[in-house]
């Protein structure tokens, strides 16, 4: 049994000696690698880039080669009557098809005039691929801001959970300095036991703390691709925070916005959509250019052959659709309407956004500067206390309260400083300013 005890240390130190150490960069860079979301993003921006390629194509000629071969297992005929010098009616037999007929054509088929329909299609597809770029970079924006959140929330926790084990390792000390005293006769058995309980009840706090902070560094390893057996060694500071960020120009707020900029181009193909749709209206020219070649034999031979080469121009005039043009061309119109007053709803959204975040920055501002006088006052009352209990002129009641005044006094400052890292980053999404 010990020297399994001693196997399971071994290996607990051997994985926490090759733990991979991160700092926020490095996080940063696993997560554009190997985060689904941005995954997904980047397949729907390549799919943009063949709806494109695929609208490009209406405009281009289009080339198809035709082969055929028939076997006539019977034989076509047709029938002359001729008059002879006599008077009388004779009739021939023409044989008509052969055993084995071969074909094969080449044609060209080129969209001459539509009415602006492929050249409107062409640059719709050009608004949509800079709609999804836009949508690319705000999902990016996203997934960056919620890493950073996710890396500074398991920081946070790793804190509380370092104060746990700190508090519980003081009461701990505590218990057994009271019971060497309770064994010399100096303390009576209820300090002794009040002590332990205070040392007990810390435990839990400890196990509480290191479970809520294993639960977000896994919630990490998911947003960032790596398995969750893997131990994670994070590297940070709380002690460093950006300054107070100024107010920005609402306008420049708007430009540097990819949801917002996304919205715009999804305006302007819609636009484009609503042009296209009114082209079915207007007549279209196609024209087409023709090589053929036909030859028969009751032999696997190409001979008896006839070849042609024809060009041709076809108009197309819609006269009644049923009403199906008339109602696309309103569906159009609608969805324009729809994506002006989405524009209108994120501009109100992003003006609220804006004046919230600018409160829980200066919020949480003052509650750093607060909560960092506390731990102070805190701390030197609790080395206070400790000091009084060791030489019997405090209870073990002061003592447990003045570390528990400590303890919260930490976690408060810690608190405070991680919400102000949290109103930090969503300012930085609101106003645009996350770099990818």
């Amino acid at each position: 049994m010990k020297q399994k005890l001693i196997l399971s240390a071994v290996l607990l130190c051997s994985n926490n000696l090759f733990a991979e150490s991160y700092d926020l960069q490095g996080i940063l860079s696993l997560a554009k690698m190997n985060n689904k979301e941005i995954k997904l993003a980047e397949f729907e921006l390549k799919n943009a880039t063949e709806n494109k390629n695929e609208a490009l194509s209406n405009a281009l000629p289009k080339i198809d080669l035709d082969f055929g071969y028939n076997r006539n297992f019977l034989e076509n005929a047709f029938y002359v009557s001729f008059p002879d010098s006599n008077g009388n009616t004779s009739t021939q037999k023409f044989k008509t098809s052969f055993d084995n007929q071969f074909s094969a054509a080449a044609t060209l088929n080129q969209t001459i005039y539509s009415f602006g329909k492929v050249g409107n299609a062409i640059v719709a597809a050009s608004y949509y691929k800079k709609l999804t770029k836009n949508q690319f970079d705000f999902q990016t924006q996203n997934v960056i801001t919620n890493v950073k959140r996710a890396f500074y929330q398991t920081l946070l926790l790793r804190k509380v959970f370092e104060v746990a084990k700190d508090s519980e390792q003081s009461a701990k000390e505590n218990y057994e300095n009271i019971k060497v005293k309770y064994e010399s006769d100096v303390v009576s058995e209820f300090e002794l036991l009040q002590s332990e309980v205070r040392w007990q009840n810390s435990i839990p706090e400890t196990i509480k703390a290191e479970k809520n902070y294993k639960l977000s560094a896994n919630n990490l390893k998911s947003f960032v691709g790596l398995s969750v057996t893997e131990e994670l060694d994070l590297k940070g500071d709380f002690e460093l925070f950006p300054a107070m960020p100024e107010k920005l120009d609402f306008e420049s707020i708007l430009e540097n916005r990819n949801d917002f900029n996304s919205l715009i181009w999804e305006k302007k193909v819609y636009e484009k959509a609503l042009s296209i749709q009114f082209a079915n209206h207007l007549p279209s020219i196609d024209g087409n250019l023709t090589y053929s070649y036909q030859a028969g034999s009751d032999d696997f031979k190409l001979e008896n052959d006839s070849k042609n080469f024809f060009a041709g121009i076809s108009l197309k005039v819609p006269v009644y659709s049923g009403g199906l043009t008339n109602s696309q061309v309103q569906k159009a119109k609608i969805e324009v309407g729809k994506v002006e007053t989405r524009i209108l709803m994120l501009t109100d959204q992003i003006k609220i956004q804006l004046s919230n975040s600018y409160l829980k920055l200066s919020e949480a501002q003052k509650r750093i500067s607060a909560s960092s006088k506390s731990v102070s006052t805190a701390k030197r009352a609790f080395e206070i206390a400790e000091s009084r209990t060791k030489n019997g002129f405090s209870t073990q009641l002061e003592l447990k309260d003045s570390r528990i005044f400590l303890d919260q006094a930490k976690l408060n400052y810690y608190s405070a400083i991680y919400d102000y890292l949290d109103a930090y980053f969503e300012w930085e999404l609101i106003t645009g300013k996350t770099e990818l």
